[in-house]
């Protein structure tokens, strides 16, 4: 899939005899390259070890490179957080369920609160941050090892309107309405196909103010997978852990981005004002092939490595793999780690971790 096309801002006037607002709406359709599986007898490439680090999320963990994994925001919450993201969450699910979906809960990943900080405390609006961080990165380094997709939005005014919880809340409740009811000329429906995505069971809100203005995110999840950290153990990756219902792994699509590096505002303003998208599509794991007369499934393009130990239970999955081909060829970097299940072609996505590689 594509990304698709950024919003336009979208303006509102109230008239003379009130204050100007503008509504600005940004769509985040987390855009994925999904190849379709090919079939060979034979193996796959073998595997080989690297003398790279990895770094990679929680950035709380010991031993990681606070400086490449980690978050110079620090998260604050406005008095009446509490009961705007109750507010949020009520809305989330109204339109949830009027859609015949289950209703979402609150994620304990911080990561929607972090980004609403870092643009109100900056000035900035863009799905990147001032560290260069992706909304997926973001979401790593705090802990998170589901799948996420993030919408944005803000509102402000050329008068001071946002005084009080009521009119956060009337600010919120509007974005959420033009997110879910005038998104398609803007944003091919992006921001309604997040909130409305029946895989997502958890979402994460930040909301952060000032009297003009209102930053409003949401980080949609898909939390079925509660894997044990530190992912990585030296040259290997472990995705191991319990699983929420039954989940049946097909295959892990790995993604690259170059290093981040610091952005200022001015750049986030303008030439990341922009839809994010996954990075170079490098290639993928799958499951190990047991003999040459087996059917192996291997990726139309890029690279196809082969697990170690692919263990997948009713209740746990124990997944074993090196990203050290894939290093050796493209250095250091952010490798992100999608875990699908289902088809290449139609996947629903297990996880998004980002691994931050430096040698």
């Amino acid at each position: 899939m594509e990304p698709l096309p950024f919003p336009e801002p979208k303006k509102r006037n109230w008239g003379a005899s009130s204050a100007a607002i503008i509504a600005i709406l940004v769509v985040v359709i987390v855009a994925l390259l999904v190849l379709p599986s090919i079939f060979s007898i034979g193996s796959f490439l073998s595997q080989q070890e690297s003398t790279s680090t990895y770094v990679v999320s929680p950035a709380s963990q010991s031993g990681l490179n606070s400086s490449s994994a980690s978050s110079s925001v620090e998260i604050t919450y406005p008095p009446d957080f509490s009961a705007l993201e109750n507010y949020s969450l009520a809305i989330i699910n109204q339109n949830r369920t009027s859609s015949g979906l289950e209703a979402v809960s609150l994620s304990t990943i911080p990561s929607a609160q972090q980004h609403a900080d870092s643009m109100l405390q900056n000035g900035y609006f863009s799905h990147w941050d001032t560290q260069g961080y992706k909304p997926y990165m973001r979401y790593s380094t705090l802990g998170g090892t589901g799948f996420v997709e993030e919408n944005v939005a803000y509102e402000f005014t050329s008068l001071p309107e946002f005084t009080s919880s009521h009119s956060i809340e009337r600010a919120i409740g509007s974005l959420e309405w033009q997110m879910m009811n005038n998104d398609s000329a803007c944003c091919a429906n992006g921001h309604r196909d997040n909130i409305l995505t029946p895989f997502h069971n958890r979402v994460s809100i930040g909301v952060a103010y000032d009297a003009t203005h209102v930053y409003f995110v949401e980080d949609f999840e898909t939390f079925l997978t509660a894997l044990n950290t530190p992912v990585s153990q030296g040259n290997a990756i472990s995705l191991s852990g319990n699983t929420s219902g039954n989940i049946s792994p097909t295959s892990i699509l790995i993604f690259y981005d170059p290093t981040p590096t610091l952005l200022t505002a001015a750049q986030l303003n303008s030439q990341y004002y922009g839809p994010y998208g996954q990075g170079n599509f490098l290639g993928g794991i799958v499951p190990p092939c047991s003999g040459i007369f087996s059917r192996c499934v291997q990726f139309s393009q890029g690279t196809t490595e082969e697990a170690s130990v692919w263990q997948v239970s009713g209740t746990s999955i124990n997944l074993q793999f090196s990203l050290s081909n894939f290093v050796q060829k493209n250095g250091n970097g952010v490798y992100t780690i999608y875990l699908i299940q289902g088809s290449q072609n139609d996947p629903e996505f297990l996880t998004s971790i980002s691994v931050f590689v430096s040698n």
